[in-house]
């Protein structure tokens, strides 16, 4: 099974996601991966919005395979200083996923509220690109507003090994929700192995 949503190429193939600009060239060139453009949430104040929108409808022209990500906003602490330019980002990323017809991968750190609020916005307007939500571990409410507008999920092992979130992943349709292992290629068998108790 293919991994949804990593930083490091993986055996079986997968959404391999770049986190800064810099990771562009080597995520374009990873055999046997779905490579996924896009500046994280941590790294948002440190480039230049317009320019990246600019890059970022030309790397997803010429790889036409390609999604949007990673890309979100996280308001922990550590980084809920830096909101307005995750924000700012955020719309060119779910911009270009929409124009180019891509999946974006969203990281929503106590922002999950607000993602919500941004995409039924997009919808209303008619601009709402398709969404992946990774390492997803909100509550099962919001997850069914998610489902409305077409999300889907990917969890790994970290989310997977709480009981309690098993319990609300159960209730997600098997169709819309996948394994990750973000990066920890040896956390993936296990990931995989807890999300087929699911079903």
């Amino acid at each position: 099974m293919k991994d949804y949503h990593t930083h490091r190429p993986a055996a079986d193939g997968g959404y391999l996601c770049a986190v800064t600009r810099a990771d562009w060239e080597s995520v374009a060139a990873a055999e046997g991966m779905d490579p996924c453009f896009g500046i994280h949430p941590w790294h948002a104040h440190e480039v230049d919005p317009a320019e990246i929108a600019f890059e970022l409808d030309d790397w997803l022209t010429r790889h036409p395979k390609a999604g949007v990500g990673e890309t979100g906003l996280d308001a922990a602490p550590a980084h809920a200083a830096t909101l307005e330019a995750q924000r700012l980002l955020l719309q060119v990323h779910l911009g270009a996923a929409f124009r180019h017809e891509r999946m974006a991968h969203l990281h929503g750190v106590h922002a999950w509220a607000e993602i919500l609020d941004l995409l039924k916005r997009r919808e209303r307007a008619g601009t709402l690109p398709r969404v992946l939500l990774h390492a997803w571990n909100g509550s099962h409410e919001m997850a069914r507003e998610f489902l409305r507008l077409g999300a889907v999920f990917s969890v790994g092992l970290r989310e997977l090994s709480s009981p309690k979130a098993q319990e609300r992943y159960a209730r997600i349709p098997a169709e819309r929700l996948f394994p990750e292992s973000d990066g920890h290629p040896e956390d993936f068998p296990r990931a995989v192995a807890l999300l087929a108790r699911l079903n």
